[in-house]
Parts: structure tokens; C-alpha cells; sequence
């Protein structure tokens, strides 16, 4: 399993635990699948090199196995379920992208 070091953490995290990520300025709250979370000093650009992330907003990423379908309130608004029941919105500069990937889920 592809796992990660992050400061501050003795452990690898492994990449399955991390449901989305969400940027604050320089640093990133983690979301992890069980309901908790942790922040890190590293930017949010810093997890865009794994596969598994799809950035969502300028300020959201996503783990894609946790993707359940895209909700639509509007033509111009779009927000991704996660497994877990939450949304999280996604940008329209990412919205064809989003669509084209989660269009079959």
C-alpha cells in the first residue's frame, strides 16, 4: 500500500486513510476516512504528485476512491459526494475535468 511521510508524524500515513485534503495558506488540514483530522505544515500543491488526489478547488483536494457521485444544484454549481456523506465543492475551472473522470459514478 502506497503510504506518505508528513511531519510530524512518526508513522507513514497510508494514502487509503486520507479521505480530502483542504488548504490553509501553508499549510493543509488532513480528513481522514474515520472522521478526524490533523493539519501539516505542507501546502496543499504538495499532494497534487499522487496519483490518487484530484484537485477540486483551489483549496480542495480529493482522494478519488472515496468519490460516490457529483451533486448538481445548478448548471453552475457542482459539488462531489464522498462515501462518507460529505460535499465538497468543486470549482467551475474543474468542472468539465470532474464531469469527464465521475461521469459514469
Amino acid at each position: 500500500m502506497d503510504t506518505i511521510n508528513l511531519p510530524g508524524f512518526s508513522r507513514p500515513i497510508l494514502l487509503n486513510d486520507i479521505l480530502w485534503l483542504k488548504g490553509e495558506a501553508t499549510y493543509t488540514r488532513i480528513y481522514y476516512k474515520d472522521g478526524s483530522y490533523a493539519m501539516v505544515t505542507k501546502p496543499l500543491n504538495y499532494f497534487d504528485q499522487y496519483v490518487v488526489f484530484i484537485r477540486v478547488h483551489r483549496s480542495a483536494i480529493v482522494n478519488s476512491m472515496y468519490v460516490h457521485g457529483i451533486v448538481k444544484d445548478n448548471p453552475r454549481s457542482m459539488k462531489l459526494q464522498l462515501s462518507t456523506g460529505d460535499l465538497i465543492g468543486v470549482s467551475r475551472v474543474y468542472h468539465q475535468l470532474i464531469s469527464d473522470m465521475f461521469s459514469s459514478k
